[in-house]
């Protein structure tokens, strides 16, 4: 288990300039942007290069909020491209519904360079209550790879988890992954709060 040291880097060109504040496994990430989502991005991406298979872990503790859409997340991409392929577990910092959702958490990706995102989303019909409820501060995402499975977790508590879904796509062997935060506001700057960061590494042989 290691701590990634973060690298900062607005996609997209926001008109609002987004940065990270790391110490240690703490980081601080205060972005604009239109979106992650369509054919091209706007957000702040920190993050490391990667290779082979990995397990990465985080606290949210906090997300403010600029518009129903303002997200932040675990991230996985293929390059600084605003267009490119990138798979997200991302958290939304309430529960207010949104279109296919009823909770805080969502999985989006875009397949192939200038594509359409996609989104993957808890079970329909929707539940009375959320299945995967805002808990912040102990509102703990996880994304692993093994190969072209990725696998999105969600936990309160950094110790039992439970899955959120499953997806496949092809990355290149070493990729940019980290958090990524998006305010869905071009006027307006968020702020999001992660505590625990923690990056395991299984690289190919």
């Amino acid at each position: 288990m290691t701590i990634p040291n973060l690298k900062p880097h607005d996609i997209g060109q926001p008109s609002l300039t987004g940065t990270t504040l790391q110490d240690g496994a703490s980081v601080t990430i205060t972005a604009g942007g239109a979106d992650i989502w369509g054919n091209r991005d706007e957000f702040h991406f920190a993050h490391v290069a990667v290779s082979g298979d990995f397990d990465l872990s985080v606290r949210v503790a906090g997300l403010e909020m600029a518009d129903t859409y303002t997200k932040a997340g675990l991230m996985l991409r293929a390059s600084l491209d605003d267009s490119a392929p990138h798979a997200m577990l991302l958290t939304f910092g309430n529960n207010q519904p949104r279109n296919k959702n009823n909770g805080a958490l969502e999985f989006q990706s875009r397949l192939a360079p200038q594509g359409e995102c996609s989104g993957i989303y808890p079970p329909q019909p929707l539940a009375p209550l959320p299945d995967f409820p805002a808990s912040f501060p102990q509102h703990w995402l996880r994304l692993t790879r093994q190969g072209d499975l990725l696998t999105g977790h969600f936990s309160t508590d950094g110790q039992g988890w439970r899955t959120f879904c499953t997806h496949v796509q092809a990355f290149p062997g070493t990729v940019l992954l980290g958090l990524a935060v998006t305010s869905h506001n071009e006027v307006r700057s968020v702020r999001a709060t992660f505590h625990d960061l923690s990056l395991i590494q299984r690289p190919q042989p």
